[in-house]
């Protein structure tokens, strides 16, 4: 696999933690043998370093063997906490509640729902508040929920996956009565259509919002620097990136070519943050070398890395998300 950076490892959690990497040929070879042996505590720093960037070929296999890893008896710190949240709230959160100001404007039936996620209502409510004002203006008839059950993201990558079961079948009752869903985070947009679609009699269609993208009607101007989805660009839609990119220039900004590399988001914030933190500051350094005026995304887990990061590496470019660029 060709570097994109000189020296350094494509596979985030290789570049940092090489010690606790296990390769794809390992991985394949654990999978053959699981009914052969128990894991134990000890083997925790290597099954959870990961990041699910997609990078790798064996992803799907990694959570299987995460899966073991609960059954066979172990622990992962954090794990029992956001288990009792979702008893509750049906979120990896202490709460359901939305933090987002909704637009009076929204509809309160169409046969389109926008699916914003958990993170983005709690964590991170300005970024979907722009989402939302972004996809009335291109005049997209959607509605929302009142309360969202989450897509099961967080449990489906911890292994733990009698959660993930539970969001999936709530969820996919709700799902029956549209015949679209808009999805905001790329976790969701990856469960909906790999693991819903197959249980669902009529599934609506499933589209990610990068696909109501469009050039901003007043001209702006800027260098930008992106950070691309990896669970996008890793799990089938290639192309995304080079379609961002031409929004943002037919807009007016001059995209820099920073090459694509993890910000260690994908797995969200939880398990192995030391690898986290990691991945997101070598990658505010690929940003703030990149003589660029802003740093963007559109994805919540990364908008949240870039948001943090970008704060506490003190770098030069802004973070602003997409959506707001491009309004």
């Amino acid at each position: 696999m060709k570097e994109r950076f000189k020296g350094r490892k494509n596979y985030p959690t290789e570049e940092i933690d090489p010690k606790n990497f296990y390769k794809d040929d390992k991985v394949r070879e654990l999978i053959q043998k699981k009914e052969d042996f128990k894991f134990n505590q000890e083997d925790y720093l290597k099954l959870y370093n990961c990041v699910h960037c997609g990078e790798c070929e064996t992803e799907l296999e990694r959570i299987e063997l995460k899966q073991k890893f609960l059954e066979d008896g172990n622990q992962v710190e954090g794990l029992t906490e956001m288990i009792n949240c979702f008893e509750k709230y049906r979120t990896p959160y202490p709460s359901n509640k939305m933090r987002i100001r909704k637009p009076e404007e929204i509809p309160k039936e169409s046969d389109t729902l926008f699916f914003m996620g958990c993170l983005s209502t709690i964590r991170i409510p300005r970024y979907t508040e722009h989402a939302l004002e972004y996809l009335l203006k291109q005049k997209v008839d959607f509605t929302i929920l009142d309360t969202e059950i989450c897509c099961g993201w967080p449990w489906f990558a911890s292994g733990s996956k009698r959660e993930f079961e539970i969001c999936k079948k709530e969820n996919i009752e709700i799902f029956q009565k549209y015949n679209k869903v808009i999805c905001l985070c790329p976790a969701c947009y990856f469960l909906f259509n790999e693991y819903y679609k197959p249980e669902m009699k009529n599934p609506p269609n499933f589209v990610y919002i990068s696909d109501y993208l469009r050039p901003s009607e007043k001209k702006k101007k800027g260098k930008i620097g992106i950070q691309h989805l990896c669970q996008l660009k890793n799990r089938g839609r290639e192309g995304v990136d080079t379609f961002v990119n031409s929004i943002l220039e037919k807009s007016g900004y001059d995209v820099k070519n920073v090459p694509h590399w993890c910000c260690g988001g994908g797995l969200g914030y939880m398990h192995r943050t030391d690898i986290i933190e990691a991945i997101a500051q070598k990658r505010m350094e690929d940003f703030d070398d990149s003589n660029a005026d802003f740093v963007t995304t559109y994805c919540p887990s990364c908008w949240w890395i870039l948001q943090r990061f970008s704060k506490i590496n003190k770098i030069n470019p802004k973070a602003k998300d997409l959506f707001e660029l491009l309004l």
